[in-house]
């Protein structure tokens, strides 16, 4: 049954990746060798075996992956040794603009806060709190000031109808649970609290392969989301959702998309996008990468009109 309507209306597998695709996707080997190896035996343990398919709702478009497990923390902290968090993302503009401009001040709780940029950034009329799974992650919070929980049960469990806000940029899709977490922050917010939830689009998401070659990949998505299947998801976990946002066109996203361009080149180790990853000097190999993406610009015309547009939507819902 579909994970977000219950609907028993689900076709034939629309991808089927195996633990080598998928680690080679995060790590080709040629890169670092020791790195692709621990990812592949991380994501054999999650899947239970060697192939994962994603599967899709007719009845509200939602896409996962099966088996339905998304990434544990002994996969993020190896992800997570390349990855970065952003300084600042459009939903963080969303929140400020619809929210918080409604509660000049109060208690806010982010899941899944990274570096606290959002955070960091509202003042000190905010009493900030975050749920962050990273020792490394919750230090960087701690010395700004930001009181945070290891986990979601654990701030459920002592605040209650504590928080004024509670937001979630792009956190849910890596989560197959989505539902807990959900009933988890309706327990967390007081009466007319809002919840703001942004995620990738599940079109977007099955689109990106076709333009930029990158597939999104199990077990660091697990979850592909339609406006109408989060819609049901908020509802079923006792919020009214007021209103959907979706990400702007803007310049970075065709920047992005030139980037996963080259990066999506990188996993063929003839490519020259892969020998320029080889590179362990970072100071040379960003120049280098800029040239690599000025190249692929071509590959990317025939589909302009997707470049710029945004991947993800958000919605801002009340709990009720």
């Amino acid at each position: 049954a579909c994970p977000a309507c219950k609907s028993t209306h689900i076709g034939a597998p629309i991808d089927r990746y195996t633990v080598e695709q998928a680690a080679r996707h995060f790590c080709p080997p040629w890169r670092n060798a020791s790195r692709y190896e621990r990812l592949r035996q991380s994501i054999t343990k999650l899947w239970g075996g060697n192939t994962c398919v994603i599967r899709q709702c007719s009845a509200c478009g939602f896409a996962f992956g099966d088996p339905f497990v998304g990434g544990d923390e002994e996969f993020y902290s190896i992800l997570h040794e390349q990855y970065s968090y952003p300084s600042w993302r459009w939903d963080y503009d969303i929140a400020i603009q619809e929210v918080l401009a409604l509660f000049p001040h109060g208690r806010l709780l982010e899941i899944g806060a990274g570096e606290g940029a959002f955070l960091k950034y509202l003042g000190r009329q905010w009493k900030t709190f975050a749920v962050e799974a990273s020792d490394t992650t919750r230090a960087l919070l701690q010395q700004n000031g930001i009181s945070v929980f290891p986990s979601l049960h654990e701030a459920a469990r002592w605040h209650a109808e504590f928080f004024d806000v509670v937001t979630m940029f792009q956190v849910l899709e890596h989560i197959a649970p989505f539902y807990e977490v959900l009933k988890l922050c309706h327990i967390l917010l007081r009466s007319g609290g809002r919840l703001i939830v942004t995620v990738p689009a599940c079109e977007a998401m099955l689109l990106q392969p076709k333009i930029i070659g990158e597939h999104d990949m199990p077990p660091n998505h697990i979850n592909k989301f339609t406006r109408r299947s989060l819609d049901i998801a908020m509802t079923a976990a006792g919020f009214r959702v007021l209103q959907t946002r979706y990400e702007p066109w803007s310049l970075r996203k065709i920047s992005s998309s030139i980037y996963s361009r080259v990066h999506a080149d990188s996993v063929n180790p003839r490519t020259f996008a892969a020998k320029i990853y080889r590179l362990q000097n970072r100071k040379l190999r960003i120049p280098i990468l800029a040239i690599a993406g000025a190249l692929s610009i071509p590959r990317l015309l025939p589909f302009w009109r997707h470049l710029g547009t945004g991947g993800a939507f958000g919605m801002i819902a009340e709990r009720i």
